[in-house]
């Protein structure tokens, strides 16, 4: 018996990168999914993908999750195809970079609407499938970059309103699992850190690139999209049931740093040096 075992699942992006990851990885675990996104070809390749692995997977796509009435017709579509459902799993953003004196009321608009709204309408419509069933699972993506600094190498710019989207998405997260809780719905985030997907791929590859980011985190590796999908198999299965209002960072301690990584071997012997010469001072710690 897989840990999803008879639930229904629906998941947003699952193209490929962390939707492709988490459309296996629950299929593999029991549930039976339902997945969504803009790019054609590849979400059909994640519904054959599952099948041949043994899975069941339905998917619509393409599919704006920006269209209030698109989505509506998806949550349609998984109740069609089976019944009341279980976890909604948002995963799908898009997102534009800019500090702020580059951005446009366009990029913010975009980010916002991609980062935000596509959440807010997806529960919003589930919302009446759960509360008929008298309980549920709400699990959002959110991000390192809504929780530390400005979430990349050495604090430089450029993530401003990706920042503040993310920042919105754990907050919604602790907001809803209070609102919902009456109905028995559990509501958690999972807050991914440098994860190697097809979007943060162009980052990595830059000279360095790799290097800089793995020197604000604990663990010195990327993350992979299963990294991810393991979390969100355990945020969403009864394991869980007594976590709601969390928000887990699967980041490979980059927050727990503070985005600065691992001692620094310099500054632990300056340190070491300077204390040594402190406690040998009267009135010292061990004066």
């Amino acid at each position: 018996m897989g840990r999803l075992q008879g639930k229904i699942a629906l998941i947003t992006g699952t193209a490929d990168g962390q939707g492709r990851a988490a459309a296996l990885a629950f299929a593999r675990e029991g549930a039976k999914v339902v997945g969504c996104d803009l790019k054609t070809d590849l979400a059909a390749e994640t519904v054959e993908m599952v099948r041949r692995a043994g899975g069941e997977m339905v998917s619509m796509q393409p599919l704006h999750l920006n269209d209030e009435e698109q989505v509506k017709a998806w949550i349609d579509f998984a109740v069609k195809s089976y019944g009341d459902f279980d976890i909604l799993y948002n995963n799908a953003s898009g997102v534009r970079g800019g500090s702020i004196e580059s951005l446009t009321r366009e990029d913010w608009d975009f980010n916002i609407a991609n980062e935000v709204t596509i959440l807010f309408l997806a529960i919003k419509h589930a919302l009446p499938v759960f509360k008929r069933k008298g309980r549920g699972v709400i699990l959002n993506t959110g991000s390192v970059a809504g929780m530390v600094g400005a979430a990349m190498p050495g604090n430089i710019p450029g993530n401003f309103v990706h920042n503040i989207s993310k920042a919105a998405v754990i907050r919604m997260g602790v907001n809803l699992a209070v609102e919902l809780s009456p109905y028995n719905i559990r509501v958690n985030t999972v807050s991914p850190g440098l994860i190697d997907t097809p979007a943060t791929r162009p980052l990595l590859q830059q000279p360095n690139g790799l290097e800089l980011f793995l020197k604000s985190a604990l663990i010195r590796r990327a993350g992979q999209s299963e990294d991810i999908a393991q979390a969100a198999v355990f945020l969403c299965s009864d394991e869980a049931s007594y976590i709601t209002g969390a928000n887990l960072p699967v980041d490979g301690g980059w927050t727990a740093s503070g985005g600065l990584g691992q001692p620094d071997p310099d500054t632990t012997k300056i340190f070491a040096e300077a204390m040594a010469k402190l406690c040998n001072i009267p009135g010292g710690p061990n004066g």
